[in-house]
């Protein structure tokens, strides 16, 4: 049986995080039950490494890693592509978490996922753009890119819904 104090942690550290992969895992999911199956198999794997984890300021990098490599691997396996449908975002329950969905929030989704991340990351998570190049594995000009690419989308795609 685990000791007290790592179950302390590990509830401190889900309370703590829990926002943070839910909204990276929504953004790479795009709906809202692959997003919590997601970040239950990541808070697994956290509570099964957290010995491992003796520094708290690796935590919040290690998940959000995790989140995205889970991400990844649900996106890529056969039974993921052939049980989802493409286009989920009407059903998914994000306002409730993160509040109203808006124009801005769709187009969000509509990036492609190598602007869409790094946005969100930036935008909504708040991480700095070197923080970004270390989770996405990249330089960090290409993450500035990559922003920028994603805000010139953007502003084109609000631009023509208001027209």
């Amino acid at each position: 049986m685990d000791n007290p104090g790592k179950q302390q942690r590990f509830r401190r550290c889900f309370d703590e995080y829990s926002r943070i992969v839910y909204s990276v895992a929504f953004t790479m999911m795009k709906n809202a039950a692959d997003s919590n199956d997601v970040m239950q198999e990541v808070f697994l794997k956290f509570y099964q490494n957290m010995d491992k984890l003796t520094e708290e300021a690796h935590v919040r990098p290690w998940l959000i890693t995790v989140t995205m490599n889970t991400c990844r691997n649900e996106l890529r396996s056969g039974w993921f592509s052939r049980t989802v449908r493409k286009d989920t975002l009407d059903e998914a329950s994000y306002d409730e978490d993160f509040g109203e969905k808006s124009d801005l929030f769709y187009a969000v989704m509509e990036l492609p996922e190598k602007e869409r991340v790094p946005i969100h990351l930036f935008y909504y998570e708040g991480c700095s753009t070197s923080e970004i190049a270390k989770l996405l594995n990249m330089k960090e000009s290409t993450v500035r890119v990559r922003i920028m690419r994603g805000r010139e989308k953007l502003k084109k795609k609000l631009k023509e819904e208001m027209v």
